[in-house]
C-alpha cells in the first residue's frame, strides 16, 4: 500500500507543481485592491478591483499590478473588447477570489478574471471573462500560473501525453475518492457489450453473473443510423464480427480509446440494444441505471453533433489562446497566453441548456436529454471537446490546462445547480442519515428530499429528445437513484412523488412550450408538455389545509416503474370556483410577478366580476382547441405559497361528465395555473363547500 501512496504522491507532486496559493495576509492587508471591496452580491466569492481609470494604487501588490498590466495589454491588442468603451474611460479589471463561508480566501484562480468597461465590483456591464496561462517551456512571473498544455490542439490519437494524464486522473479517483464509490471486484457485464480485445470487434453476450470492467460511450446519434446498428436482422452478424468501416467515426475513436486505456469491453447503446425490438428496448432502458453506474468510465463525444463527428478535431481559430508579452514584477518580459470567453468554454460544463448559445455550439452532446442521466449516473466521465480533455467525477472536475488531480480543481457546489454527489454510489453516502417526512406539511418543507429532484427536472426538461415518448424513460435511471438515495419508501407517479405530491403539482412552464403529438402523461404532470418547467418553489403554510391529496395512481405501460405510463389520475380535496377565460386588453406590469414565463398571454380569469392574470401551461393549447377565450374554466386553491402569492391550478372539464354534486365536482384536466392573493381567493371561495376533484 505504501507503493501506491508513493505513486499517488508523485503524481500530485508533478501535476500540482503549479498549484495556486492564496495571497499572504500581509499582501491582502497592504493592497487596497485586495482589501477594499467585500462583495455581498456574489455569495461564495469576493470580487476585487485591481485597476481603474484613476490608475493603480501606490501600495497595490505585485499580483494585482501584474494582472492589471495583462488586462491593459489585452485591451490594447484587441484580445479583450468591451462594449460601450470610449477613449476617456479605461476599462476596469476585476479578479474573482473564491471564499469559504467564514470569508477566508480559497486558492486564487488565474482563470477567474473579468474585464469590464466602467461599472463597479457590484455591476460589470458587458464583462468578458479571461484567464492567464504560461506557455509550455517558458518562464513564469508567478509559480501558480497554470501551464497551457500539454498542447495547442485537440487530442490526437498519437498524443500519449494526454492519455498519461487521463491515467493519472483515473488512478487518483480510484484510490482516493470515497464519493466515487470504490468497489471490490469487477461489476457484472451488461446483457451485451462490444468485445474490443482484437479487431474486428464483435458483439459479446456474457454469461449470467460474468464480471469484468467495461466502459460506456455517451454520444449524439444525430441524423445518421450506422449500417452496423444492431437490429433483429444484424444481431447474429454482429455476434460474429462488426466490419470496421461500417462503424461511424465516433465509435471507432471510442474503441481506440478503450483499448489504449487497457479495457476490453465497451457498451454503446445502438449496438448493444436491439433497436427494432420493443421488448428488448424496454428491458434495457429499465437497466440503464446499472449500466452507467457500473461503468468504470464513460467516454463522452461532447463536441460532436452526430456519430460521424468523432472525438478529435482542430481547435477553432477564435478559440485558441492569444500570445502576449507583459513585463513582470522583476522587470523581465514574460511570454504568456490568454484565453477569453471562459463561461462558454470549459469548466464548469453546464447541466442544463441556458441562455449561452455557445454552449450548444461547443457542447452539443450536453443538450440531449438522454445524456443528462448518463452523466449523472456515471462514476467518472472523460469529455472530448474541441480544445482539450475534461475529466469529471463526484469529487473532481478538471481539464488539461489546470494540471491538478487531487486536492482541488473545481467544486461543483459553488456554481452548479446540480451536484453529482447527490447521486453518489459510495457506501458513506448511501448510509447517510435520511429523514422521512411524517406529514404533508413536513414533506413540502423538506429541502433534502425536494430540492435534488426539482433541480434535476428543471435541468432535464430544458434538453432535447429525438423521440417524445422517451420523456419518462430517459430520466428513469435518475428517478431510481433518487428513490434509492433519498426516498426509499416513496412511490413515483409519472415524474412526481407521492410523499411530496401536493407541492410537486405546483410546477409551471418557463419559456415556449409545445404539446406532444401523442399522449404521454396525465395533464397534472410536467411530462404532458414539451419544454422547460420549474418546480419546488412553493411551501405549505402552517395550519393551511386548503387542499389535500386523497388518492393518486398511474397505470404503467411496461415493466419499468419509472418508465412510460398509459393513464393516471389524482383526486384532491379542496375548494374549486368557476370562471371564464378572457382576453385582456391591458396587463398591469405590477401583476407580472413572473416575467420569465413566456406563457403569459394577456389572459385573464374572470370570477364574480374580478379579473386576475392566468397562465397556460402550453402555447399550443390556444391553437389546437384545447382552450378557447370565453370558455368556462376552474380555479383550484392549492394552499401553497411563494411569498404573498398562493398557487392555484387552472382546470377545464375533461370530456362528458355527470352533473357535479356537493361531494364530487367532476373530472378535470389541468391547462394552466394562476398566482392569487389570499384575500381574493377567500372572497371567491366564500360559501363554497369542499369537494373531491379528480384530475386526469
Amino acid at each position: 500500500m505504501a507503493n501506491v501512496d508513493d505513486d499517488l504522491n508523485d503524481i500530485n507532486d508533478i501535476l500540482d507543481s503549479l498549484r495556486s496559493r492564496p495571497p499572504s495576509p500581509d499582501e491582502i492587508s497592504s493592497c487596497p485592491s485586495c482589501s477594499r471591496i467585500k462583495d455581498e452580491s456574489l455569495p461564495g466569492y469576493r470580487c476585487l478591483r485591481i485597476g481603474s481609470s484613476r490608475g493603480i494604487y501606490p501600495s497595490t501588490c505585485a499580483r494585482c499590478v501584474f494582472t492589471s498590466a495583462v488586462g491593459e495589454a489585452c485591451v490594447e491588442q484587441g484580445i479583450l473588447k468591451c462594449a460601450d468603451f470610449d477613449t476617456d474611460n479605461k476599462p476596469n479589471h476585476f479578479i474573482v477570489w473564491q471564499v469559504e463561508n467564514d470569508g477566508s480566501l480559497v486558492l486564487p484562480r488565474w482563470s477567474n478574471l473579468l474585464s469590464s468597461a466602467g461599472g463597479s465590483a457590484y455591476y460589470l456591464p458587458n464583462a468578458i471573462s479571461f484567464e492567464i496561462l504560461t506557455a509550455p517551456g517558458k518562464p513564469s512571473p508567478f509559480p501558480d500560473i497554470p501551464i497551457w498544455g500539454p498542447r495547442l490542439a485537440c487530442p490526437s490519437k498519437d498524443d500519449g501525453v494526454s492519455f498519461d494524464k487521463v491515467q493519472a486522473w483515473l488512478k487518483v479517483c480510484e484510490e482516493r475518492h470515497s464519493m466515487c464509490g470504490r468497489v471490490s471486484g469487477a461489476p457484472n457485464l451488461p446483457a451485451r457489450v462490444l468485445d474490443v480485445r482484437q479487431l474486428p470487434v464483435k458483439l459479446y453476450e456474457p454469461r449470467p453473473g460474468e464480471s469484468k470492467p467495461y466502459l460506456c460511450l455517451s454520444h449524439c446519434w444525430g441524423g445518421s443510423r450506422p449500417k452496423c446498428m444492431t437490429t433483429s436482422w444484424t444481431l447474429e452478424t454482429n455476434r460474429q464480427e462488426i466490419v470496421w468501416n461500417d462503424l461511424p467515426t465516433t465509435f471507432q475513436h471510442a474503441i481506440d480509446v478503450t483499448r489504449r486505456l487497457g479495457f476490453e469491453y465497451l457498451w454503446i447503446d445502438s449496438l448493444c440494444i436491439v433497436q427494432d425490438s420493443e421488448t428488448d428496448w424496454q428491458h434495457q432502458s429499465a437497466e440503464m441505471i446499472f449500466i452507467y453506474e457500473n461503468s468504470h468510465l464513460t467516454l463522452c463525444a461532447t463536441a460532436s453533433e452526430d456519430d460521424n463527428g468523432g472525438f478529435y478535431g482542430d481547435v477553432p481559430t477564435e478559440r485558441r489562446p492569444k500570445e502576449i508579452t507583459v513585463k513582470g514584477p522583476d522587470g523581465t518580459d514574460y511570454e504568456l497566453l490568454v484565453r477569453t470567453d471562459l463561461s462558454n468554454r470549459h469548466l464548469p460544463l453546464p447541466w442544463g441548456v441556458d441562455h449561452h448559445e455557445n454552449r450548444r455550439k461547443y457542447f452539443p452532446l450536453l443538450t440531449r436529454a438522454w445524456v443528462f442521466q448518463e452523466r449523472l449516473l456515471s462514476r467518472r466521465l472523460l469529455h472530448f471537446t474541441k480544445e482539450e480533455l475534461l475529466f469529471e467525477c463526484a469529487e473532481l472536475i478538471t481539464c488539461e490546462c489546470h494540471p491538478g488531480v487531487g486536492r482541488y480543481d473545481y467544486r461543483p457546489k459553488h456554481s452548479e445547480p446540480l451536484d453529482k454527489r447527490v447521486l453518489s454510489l459510495s457506501e458513506a453516502a448511501l448510509k447517510a442519515p435520511k429523514k422521512k417526512p411524517e406529514s404533508l406539511e413536513e414533506a413540502a418543507n423538506l429541502e433534502v428530499n425536494a430540492t435534488p429532484w426539482g433541480r434535476a427536472v428543471e435541468c432535464y426538461t430544458a434538453l432535447s429528445l429525438s423521440y417524445p415518448r422517451d420523456k419518462l424513460p430517459a430520466l428513469s435511471g435518475v428517478a431510481k437513484q433518487i428513490q434509492r438515495r433519498l426516498r426509499p419508501d416513496d412511490e413515483y407517479l409519472a415524474g412526481l412523488w407521492r410523499s411530496t405530491l401536493l407541492p410537486d403539482l405546483c410546477w409551471w412552464s418557463v419559456g415556449y412550450q409545445q404539446a406532444p403529438q401523442r399522449w404521454r402523461g396525465p395533464s397534472w404532470s410536467w411530462v404532458s408538455i414539451d419544454g422547460p418547467i420549474a418546480m419546488n418553489k412553493f411551501r405549505q403554510r402552517a395550519k393551511n389545509d386548503a387542499c389535500s391529496v386523497v388518492d393518486a395512481s398511474v397505470l404503467l405501460a411496461g415493466p419499468d416503474a419509472m418508465g412510460e405510463v398509459e393513464s393516471g389520475h389524482v383526486i384532491l380535496s379542496g375548494t374549486i370556483c368557476a370562471g371564464r377565460m378572457k382576453q385582456g386588453s391591458h396587463v398591469d406590469p405590477k401583476i407580472l410577478r413572473y416575467p420569465k414565463s413566456s406563457s403569459v398571454y394577456d389572459l385573464l380569469l374572470a370570477v364574480n366580476g374580478d379579473e386576475r392574470l392566468m397562465f397556460v401551461d402550453c402555447r399550443d393549447y390556444l391553437y389546437d382547441g384545447t382552450v378557447t377565450v370565453g370558455q368556462e374554466i376552474f380555479c383550484l386553491r392549492m394552499g401553497l405559497y411563494n411569498d404573498a402569492d398562493e398557487f392555484c391550478l387552472i382546470l377545464k372539464r375533461a370530456g362528458k361528465v355527470e352533473t357535479p354534486t356537493i361531494n364530487e365536482s367532476g373530472c378535470y384536466e389541468r391547462i394552466g395555473y394562476m398566482m392569487g392573493y389570499s384575500g381574493d381567493l377567500d372572497r371567491w371561495c366564500e360559501g363554497k363547500a369542499r369537494s373531491l376533484i379528480k384530475i386526469i
